[in-house]
């Protein structure tokens, strides 16, 4: 994780910014947002998760299959110092599920469910890239879905509010994955030229493909910023 690197670089005003809003409060034992923490919003298509502010100086997409390995490692690398990031109002992340690794069963569908009904709830940006972190991380890749109760019990873990681990838990549904499949697949293969593969990070502002196996793809993202 390279993020303690780059809080070091911004100094003790960045720090100071971490420690104020990086604290909830609890009220009869339940989590409380904290209201200066990034939030979650759903794109105006319906078909993409907003995690983050508004005026972050890096806005990226994120096109992720909840069954590929690959995106797996990309959260298991990178998404400890996206979460920090977010956090600290620097980086927005959209990200934009498909499912097109799902055959016998609807295991995409169901994790990319959960994480939807996570933004219909009131749920942090920070606790939202969280649970994208803990479902890759618990990948099956083939095998059955996961149940509602062990979504749910990963959202509560994550830091997910408690009405999202309840509509989780209830196994609400949230969209038509099946048209978000649709939708946000012509979106990769438009910005791909024709290319569906997964992880893909677009970066909005420069409006191109991120190289995420070049080092310090995050920093450079945010400005340039030197991370050591």
């Amino acid at each position: 994780m390279r993020l303690p690197r780059l809080i070091l670089v911004f100094g003790h005003a960045l720090v100071a910014l971490l420690v104020f809003t990086g604290c909830g409060r609890t009220v009869t034992g339940s989590a409380v947002q904290d209201p200066d923490m990034p939030g979650v919003s759903v794109t105006a298509d319906g078909f993409g998760i907003i995690a983050g502010r508004p005026d972050a100086p890096a806005q990226i997409e994120v096109y992720t299959e909840p069954q590929c390995t690959h995106c797996a490692h990309l959260q298991d690398t990178d998404g400890p110092e996206m979460k920090g990031l977010i956090a600290l109002g620097l980086l927005t992340v959209t990200y934009r599920p498909v499912t097109f690794l799902d055959t016998d069963y609807p295991y995409s569908a169901k994790v990319a469910g959960a994480l939807f009904l996570a933004a219909a709830h009131g749920t942090s940006a920070p606790a939202l890239q969280a649970y994208v972190q803990t479902l890759w991380g618990h990948q099956n890749p083939g095998g059955s879905p996961p149940s509602d109760g062990q979504l749910a019990g990963w959202a509560t873990d994550s830091g997910v509010s408690s009405a999202a681990v309840a509509a989780i838990q209830s196994g609400q549904r949230a969209l038509n994955t099946d048209d978000m499949t649709s939708a946000n697949e012509a979106r990769l293969q438009q910005i791909r030229g024709g290319d569906a593969g997964t992880p893909t990070v677009f970066d909005l502002g420069g409006n191109a493909v991120v190289d995420i196996q070049e080092a310090g793809w995050l920093a450079k993202l945010i400005g340039g910023q030197p991370t050591a």
